[in-house]
C-alpha cells in the first residue's frame, strides 16, 4: 500500500510538471535520471537490493552509505550539460540524512535535505543516511532554490515567502523547473521498539534536560514486526514477541518481551515498552494478544512517545493450533511480571525514560491527603491571571500529597507519597478506591500495578494507570485472597 501511495504522489508530482511546461517557456530540464553509481556507471550497493536482502535498520550516524549519480534529461531524455543549478536529494519516505554533510539543508518546512549543484548536468557523490527502513528511494527535485553563502544578501532574504522564494536564504527568486527523478527502491528491516523509545543522547536525559527524550523516529510512520508464535518461550537473537499488557479506552501497551540490549545480547525490560494511541478502546483485542505487527506515526505528546493512527495484526489461536485455546489470548502466559521501582527509581530520569509504558509495581505507599481547591473566582479553572489562584496551584503541587482540586475534576490524576516521592494514579473507573472519600485520605495502600505514563507537564510526570482491581491491594493480605 504504502508503494502504491508513493508511486502516486511520484506520478502526479511528474503530471505536474507536464502541465506546467505547456504554459510556461521551454525547459532545459523535464527530469532527472538518479541512479545508485558514480562517474563511471552503476554500482550495486552492499544490500538491500531485494526486500529478500534487507539491510539492517540502524540508527548510528553513518551507518549506510551509497554512491549517487544524478543526471538532468532534456525532453530528448539526453544529458542537459547546460543545467548547472541546484537540485534537493532526499530519502523518502523513511531516512535520516546526515546534519553534517556540507550540502545539508534544513527546509522551512523542516525536512532535512541535501542541497548540491550540477555541473554540466550531472552530480557524483556518496550519500550517507541511517535510520531507513521498509522500502526506500532517492528523490531528486528541481525547486529553483539556490542557497546564498551570505543570507543577508540573497534575493530573497527580505521578500520570503514571495513567489519563487523557496527559503530566506535562495538567492533565486524564481521557480525551478519542477523536474523530478527517483532512484530505485532500497531495503531496509524494520525498526523495533527499542528503536522508537530510546532517545539520542541518554546522558542528557540522564542530566533531565528537557525534550532530550523524544524519538528519533518522531513523525515517521513505522511498522514493528515479528514472527507467529508458536508456543516456544525461547527468545532467539532478532526476533520480537509483541505481547499487548494493557488494553484502555484509547488505546493499548504492547512489550516486546524478547527485547534485548544490542550492547551486552541479554534479554532487557529497557526501552520496550509502547503505548499505542487509538482513539477509542481497540475491538477485538485483549490483554495477552500476541500481535504479528504493528504500524503507525511516531508522536512524541509531552515527553511521552505513542505510535497515533494505528493498525495492528493479531496472532490469533486457530483450531488446529497446539498449545492454545482459541477462546483465549494466544499470549496471555507471556504477560510480563511488572517491575518493581522504588524512590530512587522515579528520582532517575534515565531510569524511568526506559520504563515508559511498560507494566510496573510500586508497594507500601500513602494515598493522597488533600484535595484543595484553587479557584477563588468561582468559574470552576485556575486563573493563571489571577496571582492568588496560580500561587495556590504551585504551592500545591509543590506539597507531597496535596492534589489541586480542580486539576483532579479534569485529568482524574491523584498521588501517592513513595518514601516523600509523589508518583500519579490515574484509576476512574477501573479500580473501586475513591481517593477523594475522606476515609481514604492518607490511607496506606500495599500495592499499586500497571502501566507508566509520562506527561512532562505534569505534577508528578509519572503516573501509573492500573488495569482492573487485581492491580491495586490495600493490604498485603488483600493482595493474597
Amino acid at each position: 500500500m504504502k508503494n502504491i501511495l508513493f508511486l502516486t504522489i511520484l506520478l502526479g508530482s511528474f503530471s505536474f510538471v507536464s502541465c506546467v511546461d505547456k504554459h510556461s517557456n521551454e525547459k532545459d530540464v523535464v527530469s532527472f535520471k538518479v541512479i545508485f553509481g558514480d562517474a563511471n556507471g552503476p554500482v550495486t550497493p552492499v544490500c538491500g537490493n531485494t526486500e529478500d536482502d534487507p539491510c539492517d535498520f540502524n540508527l548510528t550516524e553513518g551507518s549506510f552509505s551509497v554512491p549517487l549519480s544524478v543526471r538532468a534529461l532534456n525532453e530528448n531524455l539526453q544529458t542537459a550539460s547546460t543545467f548547472g543549478r541546484t537540485v534537493l536529494i532526499s530519502v523518502v519516505p523513511s531516512g535520516i540524512l546526515d546534519k553534517d554533510d556540507p550540502h545539508a539543508k534544513v527546509l522551512p518546512d523542516g525536512r532535512l535535505v541535501l542541497a548540491v549543484a550540477l555541473n554540466q548536468g550531472e552530480w557524483n557523490g556518496n550519500i550517507n543516511f541511517r535510520g531507513a527502513f521498509g522500502a526506500v528511494s532517492i528523490f531528486v527535485e528541481d525547486v529553483g532554490y539556490e542557497p546564498a553563502a551570505d543570507v543577508v544578501n540573497s534575493a530573497c532574504y527580505n521578500i520570503y515567502p514571495g513567489p519563487g522564494c523557496y527559503a530566506q536564504d535562495d538567492d533565486n527568486p524564481l521557480s525551478g523547473t519542477g523536474a523530478v527523478g527517483v532512484s530505485n527502491y532500497l531495503y531496509f528491516m524494520n525498526p523495533t521498539i527499542y528503536d522508537i523509545q530510546k532517545p539520542a543522547d541518554e546522558d542528557a536525559v540522564a542530566e533531565g534536560i528537557r525534550d532530550s527524550d523524544g524519538s528519533e523516529l518522531n513523525k515517521f510512520r513505522i511498522q514493528v514486526d515479528a514472527p507467529e508464535y508458536t508456543g516456544d518461550d525461547g527468545c532467539p537473537a532478532g526476533t520480537a514477541r509483541l505481547v499487548v499488557t494493557q488494553v484502555s479506552v484509547t488505546g493499548f501497551y504492547v512489550t516486546d518481551v524478547c527485547n534485548r540490549d544490542p550492547e551486552s545480547g541479554d534479554l532487557s525490560p529497557n526501552y520496550a515498552s509502547l503505548y499505542v494511541y487509538n482513539f477509542n478502546t481497540p475491538e477485538e483485542l485483549y490483554r495477552g494478544d500476541c500481535l504479528l505487527s504493528f504500524q503507525g506515526a511516531v508522536d512524541e505528546f509531552q515527553g511521552y512517545t505513542e505510535l497515533k493512527n494505528p493498525f495492528w495484526t493479531v496472532d490469533t489461536c486457530h483450531e488446529e493450533d497446539p498449545g492454545c485455546d482459541v477462546d483465549e489470548p494466544k499470549c496471555a502466559d507471556l504477560v510480563p511480571a511488572p517491575i518493581e521501582l522504588d524512590d530512587l527509581d522515579f528520582g532517575d530520569p534515565l531510569t524511568m525514560e526506559r520504563m515508559e509504558s511498560a507494566l510496573v509495581t510500586i508497594h507500601n505507599v500513602t494515598a493522597t491527603t488533600e484535595f484543595l481547591r484553587c479557584d477563588q473566582n468561582g468559574d470552576g479553572v485556575i486563573d493563571y491571571d489571577l496571582a492568588s489562584e496560580k500561587q495556590c496551584k504551585y504551592d500545591c503541587e509543590d506539597e507531597v500529597g496535596c492534589v489541586v482540586k480542580e486539576d483532579y475534576d479534569v485529568y482524574f490524576t491523584w498521588t501517592v507519597n513513595l518514601n516523600n516521592v509523589e508518583v500519579g494514579v490515574v484509576s476512574k473507573g477501573i479500580i473501586g478506591f475513591d481517593p477523594e472519600d475522606e476515609a481514604n485520605l492518607g490511607q496506606s495502600i500495599y500495592k499499586i500495578t500497571g502501566t507508566l505514563k509520562h506527561l512532562d507537564f505534569g505534577s508528578p510526570a509519572w503516573i501509573i494507570i492500573p488495569r482492573d482491581p487485581e492491580d491495586f491491594c490495600l493490604t498485603q493480605t488483600g493482595c493474597e485472597e
